[in-house]
Formats: C-alpha cells, structure tokens, sequence
C-alpha cells in the first residue's frame, strides 16, 4: 500500500487501486502522518495542522474518528499506531512517494549520467500536481511545499545537465520550458533553457526566450539578467556548437587546524561516539570564552572530512565578535555561492535561501561546520535537511534550544587537564626551556587556569623573549592586579580580558549587574542564597541570573544551585566592581558578610551547647536556606567553609570588629566539632583580639574558654590555664560563664596530670551546673569527672559517673555525647570487660560518624583497634588503626607519629 503526497493526496493498494478516504480533512491526518512516516505526531499537532490553527471544541473527537476510519483502509505494511504523546505511521519510505522521490534524487547525485537520467525521470514521473493539491486549509501544504518544489526544480535542473552532458539537449527542452512557464523569473531555469535550444539548433526560440526574460526582468523588478543568464546569450551569439564539460568541485572551506593543538582525546573520541553513524547529527561545542572549542572542532572535523565528498562548509557567525554577529542570510549565500548558484539565483528572503540550501544538499553527505554561533536562532536556518548531513557548532552560550528541538548532541568543553597544558607550552616554547624549570611551568599553567588561549599568549611572549625566564613571567602573572592585562595582545585586541567583555556585554542588565557584584565575592563558587544577598534580591530572581551566566559559560554549575567561576573570570569580576561605586560596593559588601554571619549563626546554634544568640545584623537577607537539623547545618559550614574564612578575612581586614568576632565564634564552632584544633586556635586568637578592642568582656570570656580547651587538647596545658583564669575573670557574675570557665580549668589540670586539683575543680563545676539546672553540662562534667577517676585508677567509680552522665544527655546527640561512650568504653576496657567495651566504643564511633566529629572518630578507631589487638590479634587491629592515623594526619594531630610508629610506617 502506497501513499501518494505529489498532487491530490491518495492512498493506492497493492493491487494499485485508489482506496477511497472520504472525508476531506482524513486525507489531510493521513498526509500529516505520512509527512513524519516513523515519527510521533502529536495530538495537539495534528489538530493544528487539520483545522488550519483553529480547531473547534469538537475537533479531538472528530480527529479520532479519522484515526479510526484510517485504521480500516490501511494494510500491506502501513499502519497506524498510538502511541505518547500522539500517532505514529509506520512503514517503509518507498510506501510514500515523498520519500522515494527524495531518494532518487540522492541516488541520481552520484550515479554516472545514463543511469541518473533514468532515476531522475522516474522521481519526476512521481509528480502528479501540485503537492497535496486536494488537502483544505493552508497549513500543512506551507509547510512543506516550498522545499518540495523547491526539490522539484532541482531535479529538472539536474536532469538538463545530465542529458546536455550525453549530447540529448533536446530531450531537456519540454521539461525545462513546463518548468519556466511555472517560474518564469528563475534565470537558472531561464539559463537551462536558453542552453537546450541552441544545442537542439533552436537558436531562434532560444534569443526569444531570453529576451522574453530580461523584458520581464526588467518590468517586474528592474533588474537586469543575471550573469549565468547573460553568459548563456553569449553562447548562443557566439555560435558554440558543444556545452562546455561541467566541473563539480565539491566545496572544502574548513581552516587549517591550529598549531600546537595538543591533548582532547576523550573529548575527540565523545564527538565521534556522537555523531559517526548518526542521521542528521548536530554536534555542540560549548565552553568559556578562550577553552579552545574552535580548536578542538577543527581537529575533528579534518580527521572526518574524507567522509563527506560533497564537500566541507564553513562560516564562523561571529557571534561573540565586537561587531554584530553575521546575518543568516549572509552564511547562506556564502554557502549557496560555494555550491555554484550565481546571485541572480540565490532567493532574495531567508525563507527562500534557506529552502534552496536544502534543497541543494538534498542527498548530499556534506559537513557543516557553524564556529561561534550565538543563538539557536542564528543556527537554524543553517541546518540541513538531509539526514546524511552533518553539522557542528561551536558557541560559548549553551544552545539548550538546540539539544531540545533539533536533537543536538551538547559536549561541554573543559580547560585543559594540567599534563594537556604543560604539552601545550612546550609545542610554544620547546622541550629543553620547558624542563628547565618545571616548578615555575606548573604555576604558570595554572596562573592560565590551564585555558589554551592564556597559555598561547604567555607561551607567545616567552617565545619573542628568548632571554626572559619562565619564573620571571610567574612572577609578572602573580600579581592579581595585572593578570588579565599580561594575558591579552593590545596591539591585537585579543586575549582574555577581550574575550570576557564581549561576554559581558552581551548579558541582560540583571544577569551583568550580578556579574558585577561577583567581584566583591571572595570565593570562587557561590549559592544562589549568596547571590540575592549581593543583590539585595529574592533567590528566585538570583537563580534566574545564575543560569543565565551559566548559560553564557562565565559560571559553571558544579552542583546543584552551585556554581563556580575560574580564576581569571573572578579577576574579570574584579576589574567590573571597581567600576561601580565605592559605596554601592561597601554595601553590597555588607549584606554579603551579614548574610554568611546570619546562617551561620543559625547552623551554629544546632553545633554547640549554651548558644547565646547575636544581636540584629545590619543587612537580613531576604532569603537564606533553612537549616532544619545538625546534618543540614553540618553540610552547609562543609560547603561554605572556605568562603566563610574569606568572609573573616575581609571582616579583619576592614576594621569590623563585631563582624569578625561572630564570625570567628561561628567558624570555631564548626572546626570544634570536626576536631580542626590548629584551624581552632587562629580563630580563637582573631576572636579574641576583635572582642579585646571593642572591650565586649562577655565575648572576651567566650574566646578565652575555647582558646583554653584548645591549647590544652594541644598540649600547652600553662597557656590553658592562663586562659581560663582569665575568662573566669571577666566573667562578672555570670554563673553559666563561670560553670563554663570552672569545667575547663578542671580539663586542663586534667590534661596537666593535676589530678587531686582537677578533681576538685569538677566537683566546683557541678555543683553549679546543678544550681542553675544545666543538665547538658552535669553530663559533660561527669564525664571529665570520670575520666579524672580514671586516670586515677578507680575504673569502678569512673563506669559510674560516665554512665550517669549517658543519662543526663537529652535526645539531641552532641560531642560531648561521643566522648563519654569513649569513656565508658575506656572503664570497661580497664575492667576487663572487652564485649562492653568495644561495644561503647563502636556506639560512639557510630555517633561521631553522624556528628561529622573526626577527632572522636580517630580516638574510637584507635580504641576498638586497641581491644581487637588483645582479643584477636594485630591483623584485626590494623583497620581501625589505619582509619585513625589517617584522621590523625587530617586533623594535623601529633597523635599520628606515635600511632605511625606502632604500624610501622613512621616515615
């Protein structure tokens, strides 16, 4: 069973009789569906096309009622099928003659001239009328009628030349003059048939026609013919007795490859994992300004060039150029120049240029390469409508619009890997200068931020400097302040200051004014939550101008809601802000700093006991995430850890003292859990030296207890002592202030080995943290009460106390929690007890695990390892002790050498 479309729509049966469809808009489901053979059509799409854009509220049950009608007359290998979101025609494309007349076109393009004459004449005996003559309404026959007929004509074309070359101009004549009739102002048709006359021997009927033409020409345009046109009435005068033999030379536009191109291998061999293979294949290039997509395109390109014989096309559409990105309409008559069409031939609108590029590469394997494409919509008029065609784009925006209608394969394009780039300069500079100083090439390549056009403009102005060092440009590059200058080409106009502002430029105001506001970020990744604070904004709105800078590759989204920018867009961002205003920057500052001290402090008060929140900030952020458990503020000082140490840095650095002091106690608060005692100390110290000049004696207090437990948990147990002294000093009256600073100085005269002393101070601890009923504090203190006895030698007395103190903790786990099951399990241990014991020590193992306390971690894998050492031997030992010097190192921790020394691997 067939389906014809070239003329009034039919469907004929195997037998070739007509199937009789009935209503008039059936034959326009079954044209819709025969249009797309082997696609889903969907529902919403074929009520468009079959009411011409307005279907009536009866229009879905009349639609599947046409379905149903279809279903009864199909067969013999065509059918109709439901299928999400719509229906699929199934069969073969010699069921529709659309397709086969396609597909004799194609195989006529490289078939040897006697056979093409045939299989073009055979394609042309397919048309019957106008195509889909019969169908109402206008909708589906606009849609693909110009590019058919468009096909139509160059079949006609294709068969004047092929029998002009056999010496049978004649037997072109009737068709060439049908066709002119139809299109009397297309001079290449015009130009056939001037040529099939006078080689016929017509010579008069050939003078007549042209000058029939350049009459109407003239009349209807005021133009005159075109230069195919004119040189065919040259021939004609001239006498010329045989066509001149035609030359098809395939067009091969690529570039040369880039110099030096080095490394890509897993990128080169994604592309061809892609696209080899692929009918109508779109492969996208995306990446930051600079990253070498060009580059990389081009290599694969020239490597797969030899499989397109009808040629290589190229345009770069200078989308990111300082001028206006190049017209479609432009790259398309570029192309169809390339292929031999004059400029009186090309159409004078896109619609029309684009339907004769289609039309032109019907059939043809050609490779399209579109370099710098700025927007789908820039793109796709470019894009062929052969399946055996292939296309690469490359753009610093992402195109998703491309990966969604048109099915692209989108590679993002990274910086070069560190080996990739050091390859890269020493193509530039050579092997020997290159080895020379490898210490300094290292640096250099990530002074680049190991981006290929950074490292080709260091590497240029080291090669024309034979005398400089490599060290001598690091040292240049260090410099933050003139980095992007010492990375561009100002004769040039190029390097990578250019290339961001092109980017920049090109942003929507709200997009390019947070862009702004990201030179006073000190980090090199934010949130969306961050980005509303520089912009005094809502997130959803900072989100919106996020993802357009992500789109534009000046930010990567390295996870969800996360996003990072490479070092030289930051010193981009640098150069932007200081562009705006010093007190518009001052603030913006603020609310940034308020907004990191604002979760901060929300995180902070489900890390530590006793939390005594901060008073109001200047700037509260209008949205902040809410950080609903001790896991979810946990995650969020991990993530935001380096930018709150920024944070801090610019607090001290301009005097603000409040700022830096609550900073500090937050961060502090997070490195005491995770068990970063040095990381602790700095920050104690910062803490300290803000509350002294601002004599705030309570905040003074505060720092001098968690200065005094961190130098006692480092062994400097005087300093300790000194510091919780003092704190008890200033503590005014206030007695949790002074139950905190009692606790510490028994831990430290604990760690001092003053136990009779300390025992005493404990025992002063907890009387007033029963006096104030601070039972949080009662267990903690019990605890250190214990292990006093411990150290004692009264294992019995010290289970005791540790249990009891279990007891006292409430429900929401804390590091002191941890420690006293370390405890328990330590009496136990000494009590001979190792099934207890070890039991105590994985509770708190597992405790710490969830806390994210690494340094009780450490202690209870040494712990366990320990008591598996003398239950079952060192083998079963080693594990726990392995994962215990490993947080050691982490940590920093002396403890690592002794325990290193104990495994044999003290270095």
């Amino acid at each position: 069973m067939r389906v014809n479309l070239l003329g009034p729509v039919e469907l004929v049966s195997a037998g070739g009789e007509a199937v009789r469809l009935g209503a008039a808009k059936r034959r326009t489901v079954l044209a819709a569906l025969a249009l797309e053979l082997n696609r889903v059509v969907s529902g919403d799409r074929l009520l468009d096309l079959v009411w011409d854009g307005s279907p009536p509220p009866q229009a879905k049950a009349a639609l599947q009622g046409h379905i149903a009608q279809l279903r009864k007359v199909l067969a013999d290998g065509v059918a109709l099928v439901t299928r999400s979101p719509g229906y699929v025609l199934t069969g073969e494309r010699a069921d529709v003659d659309v397709f086969r007349f396609e597909d004799l076109l194609a195989t006529a393009r490289d078939a040897p001239d006697e056979d093409a004459v045939r299989l073009l004449r055979d394609a042309l005996a397919l048309w019957r009328g106008p195509v889909l003559a019969d169908v109402p309404g206008d909708h589906l026959r606009e849609a693909v009628s110009a590019r058919l007929e468009e096909l139509r004509l160059v079949a006609v074309q294709e068969l004047a030349t092929r029998l002009t070359r056999l010496d049978r101009a004649a037997e072109a004549v009737s068709g060439l003059r049908d066709a002119v009739e139809a299109n009397p102002l297309r001079e290449a048709l015009v130009a056939r048939l001037v040529l099939a006359l006078h080689w016929s021997g017509r010579q008069a009927e050939a003078l007549a026609v042209y000058h029939r033409t350049r009459e109407r020409l003239a009349d209807e345009l005021g133009v005159d013919p075109g230069p195919e046109l004119r040189e065919a009435y040259q021939t004609v005068l001239a006498g010329d007795t045989a066509p001149t033999p035609a030359v098809d030379r395939a067009p091969a536009q690529l570039p040369r490859e880039h110099r030096g191109f080095v490394g890509r291998e897993e990128e080169l061999s994604d592309l061809g994992a892609a696209l080899i293979g692929q009918d109508s294949a779109i492969g996208l290039l995306v990446g930051p300004a600079g990253v070498g997509k060009t580059a990389l395109a081009l290599r694969w390109a020239h490597g797969v060039a030899a499989d397109f014989p009808d040629g290589q096309l190229f345009v770069n559409l200078r989308g990111f150029d300082e001028t206006e990105p190049l017209d479609p309409r432009t790259a398309l008559i570029g192309f169809l120049r390339a292929f031999g069409l004059t400029d009186s031939q090309i159409a004078v609108d896109l619609e029309g240029q684009a339907a004769q590029y289609r039309s032109l590469l019907a059939g043809r394997r050609v490779l399209v390469f579109l370099d710098n494409a700025r927007s789908a919509e820039q793109v796709r008029p470019l894009l062929p409508g052969s399946p055996r065609c292939l296309v690469l784009v490359t753009s610093r925006h992402r195109l998703d619009d491309l990966v969604v209608t048109e099915g692209a394969s989108s590679l993002h394009v990274p910086t070069l890997p560190e080996s990739s780039a050091e390859d890269l300069l020493t193509a530039l500079l050579g092997r020997q200068r290159i080895e020379q100083e490898p210490e300094a090439v290292a640096e250099l390549v990530e002074l680049c931020d190991r981006l290929p056009l950074a490292l080709r403009i260091a590497g240029a102005r080291l090669a024309s400097r034979p005398r400089w060092t490599i060290q001598s440009l690091v040292d240049e590059l260090r410099d933050e302040q003139g980095r992007l200058a010492a990375l561009s080409l100002p004769e040039a106009g190029r390097g990578v200051h250019a290339a961001l502002a092109v980017s920049y430029r090109e942003l929507p105001e709200g997009a390019a004014r947070l862009f702004r506001r990201l030179g006073l970020h000190p980090g090199t990744d934010l949130d969306s939550y961050a980005a509303a604070a520089l912009l005094d904004i809502n997130v959803v709105s900072a989100r919106t101008h996020l993802r357009t800078l992500a789109y534009a590759n000046l930010l990567h989204e390295s996870t969800p809601d996360r996003y990072s920018r490479h070092d030289l867009v930051r010193l981009f961002t640098h150069h932007l802000a200081a562009t705006e205003s010093d007190v518009d920057n001052q603030v913006a500052a603020n609310r940034l700093l308020d907004y990191y001290l604002h979760v901060a402090d929300r995180a902070r008060a489900h890390l530590s006991d006793h939390v005594r929140p901060f008073g109001p900030i200047e700037h509260r952020p209008a949205s902040f995430p809410e950080l609903a458990s001790h896991a979810a503020a946990l995650d969020w000082f991990t993530l935001e850890e380096a930018n709150l140490g920024l944070a801090l840095d610019i607090a001290v650095n301009s005097g603000q003292r409040e700022r830096t002091w609550q900073l500090a106690l937050c961060l502090d608060a997070f490195h005491f859990r995770r068990g970063n005692r040095l990381d602790r100390l700095a920050l104690c110290r910062i803490g300290l030296a803000a509350t002294r000049s601002l004599g705030d004696r309570h905040a003074q207090a505060t720092f001098l207890l968690r200065l005094g437990s961190t130098l006692a948990d480092l062994g400097r147990i005087d300093e300790a002592i000194k510091a919780c002294t003092r704190a008890a000093a200033l503590s005014d009256g206030d007695r949790h202030l002074e139950l905190a600073a009692l606790a510490n100085l028994g831990y430290c005269l604990m760690a001092d080995d003053q136990l009779d002393r300390a025992q005493e101070t404990i025992l002063e601890a907890l009387e007033v943290a029963r006096e104030v009923g601070d039972n949080r504090s009662q267990a903690s203190i019990q605890n250190n009460l214990a292990n006093v006895l411990l150290r004692k030698h009264r294992p019995e007395e010290a289970l005791r106390h540790a249990t009891e103190a279990l007891g006292l903790f409430p429900s929401a786990p804390s590091k002191a929690h941890t420690a006293t099951l370390h405890t328990v399990g330590a009496a136990s241990q000494q009590l001979g007890r190792a099934d207890e014991a070890l039991e105590s020590y994985r509770a708190g193992l597992a405790l710490a695990a969830r806390l994210g306390d690494r340094y009780q971690e450490a202690l209870c894998h040494r712990a366990i390892g320990d008591v598996l050492e003398q239950s079952e031997g060192p083998a079963a030992a080693r594990p726990h002790w392995l994962a215990a010097l490993q947080l050691y190192r982490d940590l920093r921790l002396a403890d690592a050498d002794d325990l290193a020394r104990k495994l044999g691997l003290a270095s």
